[in-house]
């Protein structure tokens, strides 16, 4: 019992050290009256004098690409009649312009519309009872169902029961963090509280899906992924206070433009996502360091806690290289064209790394390789600790005492 309790002080001040510091760096929120006022204003305004209708449609006709003169901007739009299939309009058809320029110069394009595809409509109804209709965008959701479909057959086909297990863990990871998380915040949680809860939760569930129930091996990978989670936190509020990054990227500032009665804390946003994107990683080394060291446990259960914690340091080590490579490589992949765009307007690298929304790619990149780094020893640690005797017990056994299976080694 005596080891438990040094585990559960260690895991208490842990989760201490994390508010102590999370209290110490969150700045002053302040929300603009006025602002506000003026925007649901002007969207009162319009409302009393159309009305706007998003509903889907399917594209039934198309015409060629052309070009048009629209004042000083030159735009392609392709012409394209489609086919309401939800709503008040289903059956009616609208002939209208797609604009496929997404910049003023034309240099990047959307791809053309076919026969078939399914759109995003708007449908506005002014004061006169003229209607028209616009093409948002595609609809992308069934191909998306369809690659998930794909990618959990994959998992079950090759993972086999443990894939199934896989999926359930997914599962409940994602039902957590959309009720939970998400939810949580967009009714006015604190972010960052709720990321850390979210994350337990998580941690705790999805170990004890895809193992073997609540044991030492479960408990040892869940108290290092979430030392290592905290470890990512603490350096993520604290370099993110020290750069005064605001969170608020061009997609955030373009969104919160249409926002009328909600305002959110884009700072603790960053540092939520920040400690969520460590989970994963963390996770996996935690997982795969206490599942080296319960095999080795029960290869030869007269090793020593110190052999243990330095065999978990050197398998730590080698996880350490490739893990921390899969998250900076991750951040990258997804800045990779904001870099090259910075790039062709002349930047060079010093000032691409200033740029707030790269800045906080790099120190959400290095926070979560902090956190992987710091699972390690916090893992290793915990497991020697947990397993000190020389005596373990196996759920089968392949030795016989008098003609009977011995569970005891």
């Amino acid at each position: 019992m005596k080891k438990f309790r040094v585990i559960l002080i260690v895991f208490l001040l842990m989760i201490n050290m994390f508010c102590v510091t999370l209290n110490a760096t969150e700045p002053a929120t302040q929300t603009s009256n006025t602002t506000q006022t003026d925007l649901t204003a002007n969207a009162e305004l319009v409302e009393n004098n159309e009305t706007l209708i998003n509903t889907y449609g399917k594209i039934v006709e198309t015409q060629a690409v052309k070009d048009v003169q629209n004042g000083s901007v030159k735009e392609k739009v392709q012409e394209v009649t489609v086919e309401i299939t939800e709503g008040d309009y289903i059956g009616e058809e609208f002939t209208t312009e797609y604009v496929l320029s997404y910049d003023i110069d034309g240099k990047i394009l959307a791809y053309e519309l076919e026969v078939g595809d399914q759109v995003s409509v708007q449908i506005i109804e002014d004061a006169n009872g003229t209607t028209t209709a616009t093409v948002l965008d595609v609809v992308r959701a069934p191909y998306i169902a369809w690659m998930a479909i794909l990618f959990l057959g994959i998992v079950i086909l090759i993972g086999g029961k443990k894939g199934v297990k896989a999926i359930l863990g997914l599962i409940f990871t994602i039902l957590l963090i959309y009720f939970i998380m998400v939810k949580g915040i967009f009714n006015g949680d604190h972010a960052i509280k709720n990321s850390i809860i979210t994350s337990i939760l998580v941690i705790v569930g999805t170990f004890i899906i895809i193992g073997d129930g609540i044991n030492k091996k479960i408990l040892t990978a869940a108290i290092g992924t979430f030392g290592g989670v905290i470890s990512a936190g603490v350096v993520a509020l604290i370099f993110n206070n020290l750069a005064k990054l605001t969170g608020a990227g061009e997609d955030a500032i373009q969104l919160s433009i249409n926002m009328t009665e909600i305002n959110f804390n884009f700072r603790q946003l960053l540092f939520a996502g920040i400690i969520v994107s460590a989970m994963g990683a963390c996770m996996d080394v935690g997982m795969s360091i206490a599942s080296s060291l319960d095999e080795i446990k029960l290869k030869n259960p007269d090793i020593t806690w110190q052999e243990l914690l330095k065999s978990g340091m050197n398998i730590g080590r080698d996880v350490i290289g490739t893990m921390t490579n899969t998250l900076i490589l991750a951040y990258v992949g997804g800045s990779l064209n904001l870099i090259l765009l910075f790039m062709a307007c002349n930047m060079n690298l010093f000032e691409i790394l200033n740029k707030e929304t790269i800045a906080e790619q790099i120190i959400s990149a290095i926070a979560g390789s902090i956190g992987v780094v710091c699972t390690v020893p916090i893992t290793s640690f915990v497991y020697s600790i947990l397993n000190r005797d020389r005596i373990i017990y196996k759920k089968t056994s392949e030795n016989k005492v008098n003609g009977k299976r011995s569970l005891k080694i």
